[in-house]
């Protein structure tokens, strides 16, 4: 019997609109900090904004293994994927680069080619195979994650989380551990964890897993159908806003 139920008043879209409302919010300040130096006219709230978006990713992982448990085909959920992952790398060039860069194209992947390969993954995972190719094929989902945003974590993490799906409390730890490994590796050494940007990321990160750990019910919105759409749609549309931005300003 489930302790928490009387506080499990969160449902998938409530958390869906928050990271993506943190995610607009902290990556335009971000991206159009050159022309627009949005970080630097709004200081120190705008650094704090910024940080805020760092919320949305978990949020993001967290539902590709709630999806593949829910999905009536998981072979049109993969496909999906990847066709927005496809489409939105436009967008995420040119926000990045202000340019059509066919190298970046095609080897510096947006976040939604790592939650594809996640999702892959648990494919790979459930597939019935023997261990050893199981091992195979996720090690292969783990390389192709280095072209991408968040690399071989993402992938890692969204793993983790159709794994011990059934055990939150575990679950959480997992992710702290592989945040930790994610931070270190990115910061060159353990002491940098102690900084004080470090510390707000690693809080930023944690904030959701927290809520979903102990808050989230497992329900769906009233409206699923546009919910399940609208993040496909939302991410390339939120990149070229800021692309837009961007040049209206330079």
């Amino acid at each position: 019997m489930d302790k928490n139920k009387n506080i499990r008043i969160i449902n998938r879209d409530m958390l869906k609109y928050f990271a993506a409302a943190v995610m607009l919010i902290g990556h335009f300040i971000l991206y159009t900090t050159p022309e627009l130096r949005l970080t630097v006219r709004l200081r120190p709230v705008g650094t704090w904004l910024v940080m805020f978006a760092h919320m949305a990713p978990p949020i993001f992982f967290f539902f590709i293994a709630e999806g593949f448990r829910y999905t009536k085909s998981k072979k049109k959920y993969a496909l999906r994927l990847l066709g927005f992952a496809v489409i939105t790398q436009f967008a995420y060039v040119l926000c990045h680069q202000m340019c059509f860069d066919v190298r970046v194209f095609f080897t510096e992947w947006n976040v939604l080619m790592t939650l594809f390969l996640g999702l892959m993954s648990l494919i790979v995972w459930e597939s019935g195979s023997t261990l050893p190719v199981r091992v195979l094929l996720i090690t292969v989902c783990c390389v192709a994650g280095f072209f991408t945003e968040w690399s071989i974590t993402g992938v890692l993490i969204i793993l983790a989380f159709h794994i011990l799906r059934e055990r939150p409390y575990l679950r959480l730890a997992v992710f702290e551990i592989i945040i930790f490994a994610y931070m270190i590796i990115g910061l060159g050494s353990f002491t940098a964890l102690f900084s004080r940007m470090s510390i707000m990321t690693i809080i930023m990160y944690t904030i959701p897993m927290v809520i979903i750990t102990f808050f989230y019910n497992g329900e769906k919105g009233k409206d699923s159908k546009f919910s399940k759409y609208f993040f496909y749609i939302f991410y390339p549309a939120h990149l070229l806003l800021a692309y837009a931005a961007r040049l209206i300003a330079g």
